[in-house]
């Protein structure tokens, strides 16, 4: 092929990564061109030889004029073919290709269709009629560039310059080639970590493609793009999403611990799993995300029993006083079906021990032994050897014990009003508290008239502003989602996993709506909390990776205007938490702007209707995909716009596979499972 271009040595990178022989097949000459558009003739053989052009197949277009003294073509045009174009002679083509048929239906005996329309036309009109104009956007410019000594193959996004258009000759890249194009990343800064994640598929359909051997070139990504960054996984249900969830997911681990190996700071990465399917096999994949490995696995799950080390307990010890912030949230979540205007006071203090701060301290621990009355009502297992610690006088004690007829108090502290409760007897002295404080003794009314116990014992008492409330009758469906054995907040043990740089699933496929929700926004809370902690001490926070599901439901436009919002604070807060974020939705328009319009890494599928495609369309020029976007429904057939890429790119992704587990394994120093590969079409 360099004989045929003048200014392109055989050595250079043009020649040696696009052009050569076995990297392209030449199609055709641009019939016209602009900056932004360029009419490719070509004709009918080529393109068979060539194993057909398919809608948005990538083209190469150099320069050539053997005549011109100077030959300034040590550029390559990348075009993408969006259509067909008419040709200035495409009229008398058809009028010859229609004279021909007339002449045929004249001059035969029999006038049928089959007899007239499959007549051979003569070799010079069949001829005249095979050429073809096709429409192909400029995507930009290859070129070589010098840096420190070196030659690399630059990309710029436009065109400086064309020539006269008899001077372009036009390529279809294949094989290496084409791989080249697909996974060319823009020189960087950055770390670059080349990772594959499918192949190239112009069409759905892939009969020419595979037959001529052009269904196989690979699509490799700078795996480090997704680190750090958001990044979007759009299509409907079942087009392959979670798929590619995976395979970044156990790409980002390999990637992780070759930086830990390294004396770098390995990446955590914390998956949401409301169907179940990271943490367990299913028939799509014969394997699971857990597949790599224990060691760096956790799963935090409902009905966990301590039998397998790697898979904890998801459920919180509601009478745990460190865990008393994921109680709150999980309680003012399930009271919200409840009307009165206890629910909202609820939700808005504090229960917890303030450091320092003896007067509120005491308010929480009485406000919390309310609670833990209601808790004992409402049927919740009490740990065993279970005692609660209040400040109560010793003048109110004796009301107390007067009241009850016996002493329910155990002396704990330094002092006389510093004792224990045990669980035997706090709901018989929470209610003699109650009944006291009705009755206006003077004790009582001291005791109760912080706001923290006000905002309580409705659930207690199920009696809110002299009306009867739900109270702890609302706290039943609770019962399930409470584990006396549980030590910490599972929110907290989460966050140190994920620091440790393990792959951390939280399987929410068990349990109602409102719990996971709560669940969820308590670990996304705390996950905050910690990162800007260390964040504001001025060290780097460590970095970890956040996997979301129905994005539509957290990411709304409506809900990007509440600041206080803890998936909203997610959005914005996680580039300089170092916080990445991967957000998986078939609702395109559910996703507020501002979200998308930060995120870095887009992967769509398949979407069944014009305004999704249209919300789409805003976004680099997804729009040119649209018509395809709606009518491909194959699984993992996508468009890929990543960080380091400079166009889109259309993908068949790759099956999420034991191949790929063992690849992640080999990275963490573990021997490979004995499982079957299969690199079949996702």
């Amino acid at each position: 092929m360099s004989n045929l271009i003048p200014g392109v040595g055989a050595g250079s990178l043009l020649n040696t990564q696009l052009m050569a022989d076995d990297r392209s097949i030449r199609i055709g000459a641009i019939y016209r061109i602009d900056y932004g558009e360029a009419i490719v003739l070509t004709h009918d053989k080529w393109k068979t030889h060539a194993g057909g052009i398919p809608q948005y197949s990538f083209l190469l277009a150099t320069a050539h004029d053997i005549s011109a003294p100077e030959v300034d073509d040590d550029e390559v045009l990348l075009l993408r073919v969006e259509g067909t174009s008419p040709l200035s002679m495409e009229s008398e083509l058809h009028a010859v290709r229609e004279e021909s048929l007339r002449a045929a239906l004249s001059s035969n005996n029999n006038p049928s269709p089959s007899v007239v329309l499959d007549t051979a036309m003569d070799p010079v009109t069949k001829n005249r009629v095979s050429f073809t104009g096709l429409r192909c956007r400029i995507l930009g410019t290859f070129y070589e560039d010098d840096v420190d000594g070196t030659k690399i193959l630059e990309f710029g996004a436009d065109v400086d310059n064309f020539y006269a258009t008899s001077t372009y000759r036009v390529l279809k890249p294949v094989g290496e080639g084409l791989s080249t194009i697909a996974s060319y990343f823009k020189p960087t800064d950055r770390p670059v970590d080349r990772v594959r994640i499918g192949v190239v598929r112009y069409s759905a359909t892939r009969r020419r493609a595979k037959a001529s051997k052009q269904a196989a070139s690979a699509v490799e990504v700078n795996i480090r793009d997704f680190i750090g960054h958001k990044t979007a996984l759009l299509g409907m249900t079942r087009m392959g999403k979670s798929n590619t969830a995976k395979i970044i997911i156990a790409r980002t681990f390999a990637t992780s611990e070759r930086m830990r190996a390294d004396g770098g700071k390995p990446v955590g990465q914390l998956i949401f799993d409301p169907q179940g399917e990271y943490a367990n096999p299913n028939t799509q994949d014969g394997t699971e995300i857990a597949a790599i490995g224990a060691n760096h696995v956790r799963i935090f799950k409902f009905g966990a029993d301590g039998s397998q080390p790697h898979v904890k307990p998801l459920s919180v010890n509601f009478f745990s006083e460190n865990q008393i912030d994921a109680v709150q949230s999980l309680i003012s979540d399930q009271l919200s079906t409840d009307e009165a205007g206890y629910v909202k006071d609820f939700a808005g203090v504090s229960y917890a021990d303030v450091k320092g701060d003896h007067s509120n301290t005491t308010h929480a621990q009485r406000a919390r032994f309310a609670l833990y009355a209601a808790l004992m009502r409402a049927g919740f297992e009490v740990p065993a050897g279970f005692r609660v610690r209040l400040n109560v006088k010793g003048e109110f004690q004796l009301v107390i014990i007067e009241k009850l007829k016996r002493n329910p108090f155990i002396q704990a502290g330094s002092t006389a009003n510093i004792v224990d409760v045990n669980a035997k007897d706090v709901e018989a002295v929470a209610q003699a508290i109650v009944d006291l404080r009705e009755a206006n003794d003077k004790y009582a009314l001291e005791f109760t008239k912080n706001v923290r116990w006000q905002s309580v014992e409705p659930i207690f008492s199920t009696k809110s502003q002299g009306r009867n409330v739900r109270g702890w009758k609302n706290l039943n469906p609770l019962r399930e989602f409470h584990s006396p054995l549980t030590k910490n907040d599972p929110a907290i043990e989460i966050y140190q996993e994920l620091v440790k740089g393990r792959i951390v699933i939280v399987d929410l496929h068990v349990g109602t709506s409102a719990i996971t929700k709560a669940l969820s926004e308590s670990i996304t809370a705390r996950l905050l909390e910690r990162q800007t902690e260390v964040f504001t001490s001025g060290e780097e926070p460590p970095a970890i990776q956040v996997m979301l599901e129905e994005a539509h439901n957290l990411f709304s436009s409506d809900r990007y205007k509440r600041d206080g919002d803890i998936w909203i604070k997610l959005a914005k807060e996680a580039s300089k938490l170092n916080l990445g974020m991967t957000y998986a939705t078939q609702e395109v328009s559910g996703v507020a702007h501002q979200v998308k319009a930060n995120t870095a890494n887009w992967v769509v599928a398949h979407l069944n209707n014009t305004k999704e495609v249209r919300e789409l369309a805003q976004f680099y020029d997804f729009g040119s995909f649209s018509d395809a976007i709606i009518a491909s429904e194959d699984r993992g057939y996508v468009r890929l716009k990543t960080l380091s890429s400079p166009y889109i790119i259309p993908v068949q992704i790759d099956r999420y596979d034991p191949e790929l587990v063992n690849e992640a394994r080999a990275a963490a120093g573990d021997p490979p499972l004995n499982l079957t590969p299969d690199r079949s079409d996702a």
